[in-house]
């Protein structure tokens, strides 16, 4: 090979890798910003440590600190589901992640009659 075109060769590959963000760009993707929620569970509370958040991807970490299986709905003020998790053993988390637009939002557990005795919070997206 030519020393001109192995020097061309050289200074083209240091600028992809000055221009490529750390870990790649497919990893770069799948890390947009997000907000996270802290939810907790248990008889019977439902508990948002965050109640305002900005628009966008929002991840909704859940840990269930009861004695009984708990989920996490998302639902609009108006009641229809957005998302809902796993179900989650005593001791056990998951994450539920959605993009939410500006307005209120209920978190609910939906097992048999969670919501009705308590386990329900609220959260404004702003």
């Amino acid at each position: 090979m030519h020393a001109r075109t192995k020097g061309r060769l050289l200074a083209g590959a240091a600028v992809v890798a000055a221009l490529a963000p750390a870990g790649g760009v497919a990893s770069a993707a799948r890390r947009a910003p997000s907000t996270a929620v802290g939810v907790g569970a248990r008889e019977f509370r439902l508990t948002a440590y965050r109640v305002s958040v900005p628009a966008g991807i929002v991840r909704f970490n859940l840990a269930n600190y009861g004695q009984d299986v708990h989920d996490l709905v998302v639902a609009t003020a108006g009641g229809r589901r957005l998302a809902r998790s796993v179900e989650v053993r005593p001791g056990g988390r998951t994450t539920l992640r959605l993009r939410l637009r500006p307005g209120s939002y209920r978190l609910v557990c939906d097992l048999a009659d969670h919501a009705a005795l308590g386990m329900h919070a609220t959260i404004r997206v702003r």
